[in-house]
């Protein structure tokens, strides 16, 4: 909010130089890319902006010296209280009470609503993300993409956006068919047959209780049948178990889907034909022997012995052509569509819903797929930047300086299920997004335990808790702070540097939602209210002695009090934005409670 009004007020200094003719035509437009930022020191100013720089080349002039023009129009903004210049041309902003007050007066007014932004023209954007194979429910490995996607959706719309957010159903193809061959394998076992999973099929526990499911709803409806006969109902019966399973456990996750798009739809209406002959049309197809060593000598046991009989070549996209490292097979020889073509058909049938903007949320070890889809809709005249890609590197989870891979059920991977009830689903959401999407890192679930600072989650939670526990207490002493409409006075009592420093802070919030969406970095929010509610702490463990917030000042104890609230309503909001709650209670351990 600050930084919107420097900027303003900046342009329009700039402009009316221009018009009085001290600055030439162009300037106007170059200082639109003005940055505004803190100085490295507080006394150097509350900002500074680098327009004189700039404008240098344009102007043929040193920075210095249009930094003393633009200072000396910006100095008639009342909202400064003082304007410095520093080499070699940097403009330093000391802002005044009245625009601290405007602050506070504009998060009393927005309240829930402080920090959104709404746009002029309205983008559509389709969010898809977890996207995990209906093969068995969610695992540890699907928990970080979930949480970034639906964090980055509802940044996306408190930044103005108008956001829709997908699960692509991978419900065709082999390996749907080899769970419903493992289910029946466990069928059968529950009839007293005698059954060996082989290997690549599906090993889980979990089998059995779909299994167990099935033989509830059926009995032995399906007993020496022919595959045929129960292939697809099994197929059916399978995914509709997983995606159960999986939408239990997205609700656990505070995370829910506008949209469940389903893989077979495609197959079903003709779309992978469709999209091909498209390509073809466009002449962006040829067919080729693919490009494998025929001679090379195979384990027999290898995947490339195995699959031999799909390297026989086929029909390649020239994808090369739009920045891929070589084309692509869509088609094999013997006609069988390869799953690229299923993703360009669905990325397809995306652009064809008419989206400003399509983001998928994969996780790193998919990272090949990014050149191939974007090359693919470019051959098909789309705009391929539209399409954007957030790659999510993986967490290791440890306990005692070991990795976690088990829970109570042997020999299953430790689930999201088990880590939320270990943890609860806003630490959990949390930690996995402290961090930029693309770093590794290790979480100790030991700490994430603790009561107390050590603890990142409860350290900013607790901040919110105790701004809540101050403003209870004027509450509890009859003090009716907000009767008092609160005005350039009360905030000129506010004096303490630390005070202005966390307004300002508190005035960010919009800034930083909309630099989230942009860059699509959701743990910006996080950051931002580690940020804040580490000075807030700072501040209250600093005075909490000589310079209380409730004091015998009453005027003093009303104005700090409106600072509290501030502080809490827009740490509310900021995590709101990344769906974690904010509550007005926590027990800490006696060495942090007031």
């Amino acid at each position: 909010m600050i930084k919107e009004y420097i900027k303003n007020s900046l342009l329009l200094a700039v402009d009316f130089l221009q018009k009085s003719g001290v600055l030439s035509q162009e300037s106007l437009n170059i200082a639109q890319n003005t940055l505004i930022s803190a100085p490295k020191l507080a006394a150097h100013g509350d900002f500074c902006i680098n327009t004189a720089m700039l404008l240098a080349k344009l102007e043929k002039k040193s920075p210095l010296d249009l930094a003393k023009i633009i200072a000396c129009e910006l100095a008639k903004d009342l909202k400064f209280s003082t304007i410095e210049i520093a080499n070699p041309g940097f403009i330093n902003i000391f802002v005044a009470p009245e625009l601290l007050c405007d602050v506070v007066k504009l998060v009393l007014t927005q309240n829930i609503n402080y920090g959104q932004t709404k746009l002029l023209k309205p983008i559509n954007v389709l969010v898809e993300f977890v996207s995990a194979n209906p093969t068995g429910g969610l695992h540890l490995g699907h928990a970080r993409p979930a949480f970034t996607g639906d964090a980055l959706a509802k940044v996306l719309k408190a930044a103005g956006f108008s956001v829709t957010k997908e699960f692509y159903v991978n419900d065709a193809g082999n390996q749907v068919e080899t769970l419903a061959r493992t289910i029946y394998k466990r069928y059968l076992e529950l009839f007293g047959r005698s059954v060996t999973i082989e290997k690549g099929e599906y090993p889980g526990l979990y089998v059995i209780d779909i299994a167990q499911a099935l033989k509830v709803r059926d009995g032995d409806k399906w007993l020496d049948q022919d595959e045929s006969i129960w292939l697809e109902n099994l197929v059916k019966f399978g995914v509709d178990y997983n995606i159960n399973q999986i939408k239990s456990t997205l609700l656990k996750m505070g995370i829910d889907f506008d949209n469940w798009f389903f893989e077979h739809i495609l197959h079903n209406d003709g779309s992978l034909e469709k999209i091909v002959e498209k390509y073809q049309n466009l002449n962006m197809l040829y067919e080729a022997q693919a490009a494998r060593d025929v001679e090379k000598v195979r384990r027999a046991e290898s995947k490339a012995a195995t699959y031999s009989h799909l390297q026989a070549g086929g029909t390649f996209l020239k994808t090369s052509m739009f920045g891929d490292d070589e084309d692509r097979i869509i088609k094999r020889k013997d006609g069988r569509f390869v799953y690229l073509t299923a993703d360009l058909a669905y990325h397809n049938e995306k652009f064809i819903r008419g989206f400003d903007k399509i983001i998928n949320i994969f996780g790193a070890d998919h990272a090949g797929h990014v050149a191939r889809i974007k090359a693919g809709m470019s051959a098909l005249n789309h705009d391929s930047s539209k399409l954007e890609f957030v790659l999510v590197q993986m967490v290791r989870l440890l306990r005692d300086g070991q990795e976690v891979k088990f829970s109570k059920r042997a020999g299953e991977v430790y689930g999201i299920d088990d880590l939320i009830d270990e943890i609860g689903s806003d630490a959990a959401r949390f930690v996995f997004l402290m961090r930029s999407s693309n770093a590794q890192f290790d979480l100790d679930l030991q700490t994430l335990t603790k009561q107390n600072n050590d603890n990142p989650v409860f350290y900013v939670q607790y901040g919110h808790a105790r701004m809540a526990n101050i403003l209870q207490k004027a509450f509890d002493l009859a003090i009716d702070w907000r009767l008092v409409n609160f005005d350039l006075s009360l905030q000129k009592l506010l004096s303490l540097p630390e005070e202005k420093e966390m307004l300002i802070k508190a005035s960010e919030l919009t800034d930083v939602v909309k630099e989230a969406a942009i860059a699509l970095e959701p743990h910006r929010l996080i950051f931002y209210a580690q940020d804040l509610v580490k000075l807030f702490h700072s501040y209250f463990t600093k005075y909490r002695q000589e310079h209380r917030i409730i004091s015998d000042d009453k005027n003093l104890s009303i104005a700090r009090l409106y600072l509290v609230f501030v502080l809490k309503q827009t740490l509310h909001n900021a995590l709101s934005f990344v769906g974690i709650s904010a509550p007005d209670y926590m027990k800490a351990n006696s060495d942090e409670q007031e």
